[in-house]
């Protein structure tokens, strides 16, 4: 943030890339003084579908649920009635 002329980041990760996703953010709070912070959570539906190796078979078909997180990290205050 400092030396770009963006004055907001945004950080997504969905599942395990949350626990690495986190620490990266404190990180950057720390050395970046004066940030403002907003947080959602939630989790999206991630289906993912099979051909079979061979005919006759039938097609298969998995559906993950899978939490998210998008933090946004700006210079400028953010909106001050979101939850997060």
């Amino acid at each position: 943030m400092d030396g770009l002329s963006s004055s907001e980041i945004v950080f997504k990760a969905i599942g395990r890339a949350i626990n690495k996703t986190v620490p990266i953010v404190e990180l950057i709070k720390r050395r970046i003084v004066g940030l403002y912070q907003i947080t959602s959570m939630g989790s999206i539906d991630i289906t993912n579908t099979w051909e079979p190796l061979e005919k006759g078979l039938l097609f298969l078909e998995t559906t993950m649920h899978v939490s998210l997180i998008t933090i946004t990290l700006s210079k400028n205050e953010l909106d001050t009635s979101s939850i997060g």
